[in-house]
């Protein structure tokens, strides 16, 4: 699990989100899961769970053939940020807030990551994190899900 000072600047965390979306870009989805613990409320997430989300365009669950068959196509993958020409408008989605009323209490803010890059363009993809104390002097990211808005 990757942790960063309590005091961690938002663009600090950005680039923890940046790092897990690079490893998604190399097709590491164990790597990017063991980052940071998930919160399970409605999907128990697996990195096999992650990669559907990502190959179904926000659908996990699917298999590939039953994605090809149920949408028509299940070639989505996350590509890189750092090499997109929309680098800087991906980078500015990373929004990092804590005026959501459904925080838990050692929750600092909540992370809507717009336009994850799929296939080399933007996307209506978003992950979503918690920003969480998880000590006195530490916070991570909790992966709350990855969907369409």
């Amino acid at each position: 699990m990757k942790t960063l000072p309590i005091t961690a600047s938002k663009e600090e965390i950005r680039e923890l989100v940046i790092e897990w979306n690079e490893l998604l870009a190399q097709e590491k989805y164990k790597e990017a899961f063991k980052m940071f613990p998930a919160e399970n409320n409605e999907l128990d997430w697996t990195p096999e769970l992650l990669e559907s989300a990502v190959y179904t365009y926000g659908c996990p669950g699917y298999t590939r053939e039953e994605a090809e068959r149920e949408f028509g196509s299940s070639d989505y993958k996350v590509t890189s940020i750092l090499e997109n020409p929309d680098k800087d408008k991906i980078i500015e989605s990373i929004d990092i807030s804590s005026d959501y009323g459904w925080m838990g209490k050692n929750d600092i803010a909540v992370i809507h990551y717009d336009h994850v890059p799929l296939n080399g363009a933007m996307s209506d993809l978003t992950a979503r994190f918690f920003v969480r104390k998880v000590t006195d002097d530490k916070l991570t990211l909790v992966f709350i899900d990855l969907h369409v808005m």
